[in-house]
C-alpha cells in the first residue's frame, strides 16, 4: 500500500526540515526530494503530492495527518500484492540500486522468473528490498545468485565519474546498463513473454537516452515494480546483494567504514577521508556530482 497526500509550501518546509538526515540523491525530474531509510521511503513530487512508502509508511503518514491537521486519502496506486495479470507470464524483472548513494558504485539486475519459480520464491519469502534489511540482503542474495537466472551489471565510480565527464546524467547511465542487462537476458531466455522495469523517468526519455543504442523496446514501465512482480523483486535483491559486498570492499580498502546515503552523516565521515587520503581519494569511492563534494569543501 502507498500512501499519498497533497502538501503545501508552508507544510512542505516543515516535512523537508524533520527528514533532512535521511535525504537521499534523485534526478528524477519528477521528483523535488526523496528521502530514504531501510523501512521507508517518502516521494515529494513537482505535483506537491507526497507518496510514503515502505514497512514504517502508514505509522509515517498517520503522524502527518495527525500534525498538520488536513484530511489525508489512502492511494493504493497499484496493485502490490503480486496477484496481477503479469502472474502467469515468463518475465524479465530488472532493477537498480546505488543511485542514491554518495559513496560506492550503482548496481543493474536483471532476473528471469516463470511461474515455476514461486513456490520456490514464496518459500525465500521474496518481496520488495525496501522492506528487508541488509543482514537478509546478504542472506537471500547469496541463494538467490545460485538459483535464479540473472545478469549483474556494476559501474564503479571511477566509470561512473568518467561518464558524468563526458555529458551522462544519472538516469541515461542507468538506461544504458537496464538496456544491456536486459538484451543479455533475451539471449538467455528467448521464450520470455514480458519486460518489466522499474520505472525511474518517463518511457520517452528513456528511449532518448538509448537512442543512438540497439534498443529493447517491448518494455512495461512500472513504479513501485518491486511489488508488482517478483522478478523486479529478485532483481533488486541481488542488485543490492552486489552492492553491499562492493560497499563492504571499499570500506575495507580506505580503512574506514562508509556509510551509505548521502546526508550529513555521510558529509562527516568524507570530511574526514579528505583529511586522510586528500580529495583525489573520492573520483574512486564516490559520485562527484553529488551535492556532498560542495559540502565537504565547506
Amino acid at each position: 500500500m502507498n500512501y499519498v497526500f497533497t502538501i503545501n509550501d508552508k507544510y512542505l518546509e516543515k516535512l523537508v526540515n524533520y527528514y533532512r538526515k535521511i535525504e537521499s540523491f534523485t534526478d528524477n525530474p519528477n521528483h523535488k526530494y526523496l528521502f530514504k531509510t531501510n523501512d521507508l521511503t517518502i516521494t515529494v513530487f513537482k505535483t506537491m503530492k507526497v507518496m510514503f512508502q515502505g514497512d514504517s509508511a502508514k505509522d509515517e503518514y498517520n503522524k502527518w495527518a495527525k500534525a498538520l491537521g488536513i484530511e489525508l486519502v489512502y492511494e493504493d496506486v497499484l496493485p502490490t500484492d503480486y496477484n496481477n495479470q503479469y502472474l502467469p507470464l515468463k518475465v524479465i524483472g530488472s532493477d537498480e540500486v546505488g543511485t542514491g548513494d554518495f559513496f560506492g558504485p550503482i548496481v543493474v539486475c536483471a532476473a528471469f522468473i516463470s511461474p515455476k519459480d514461486y513456490a520456490l520464491l514464496d518459500e525465500l519469502d521474496i518481496k520488495d528490498s525496501k522492506k528487508i534489511t541488509d543482514k537478509q540482503i546478504l542472506l537471500l542474495g547469496e541463494k538467490l545468485v545460485k538459483l535464479v537466472s540473472h545478469q549483474v551489471l556494476i559501474t564503479n565510480n571511477i566509470k561512473y565519474n568518467e561518464l558524468i565527464d563526458k555529458g551522462f546524467n544519472m538516469n541515461k547511465i542507468k538506461a544504458y546498463l537496464h538496456n544491456h542487462a536486459i538484451k543479455k537476458m533475451i539471449n538467455k531466455h528467448p521464450d520470455y513473454q514480458k519486460i518489466i522495469l522499474d520505472q525511474f523517468c518517463s518511457e520517452e526519455n528513456y528511449f532518448k537516452y538509448l537512442s543512438s543504442e540497439e534498443t529493447v523496446k517491448d518494455i512495461t514501465f512500472l513504479t513501485g515494480a518491486e511489488s508488482i512482480h517478483k522478478a523486479v523483486a529478485v532483481g533488486a535483491i541481488i542488485a543490492r546483494y552486489h552492492f553491499l559486498l562492493e560497499f563492504e570492499k571499499l570500506s575495507k580498502e580506505i580503512g574506514i567504514e562508509l556509510p551509505k546515503g548521502a546526508g550529513p552523516g555521510v558529509d562527516a565521515i568524507a570530511k574526514v577521508i579528505k583529511l586522510k587520503y586528500g580529495e583525489g581519494i573520492f573520483k574512486k569511492i564516490a559520485k562527484l556530482n553529488f551535492k556532498n563534494i560542495e559540502r565537504i569543501d565547506n
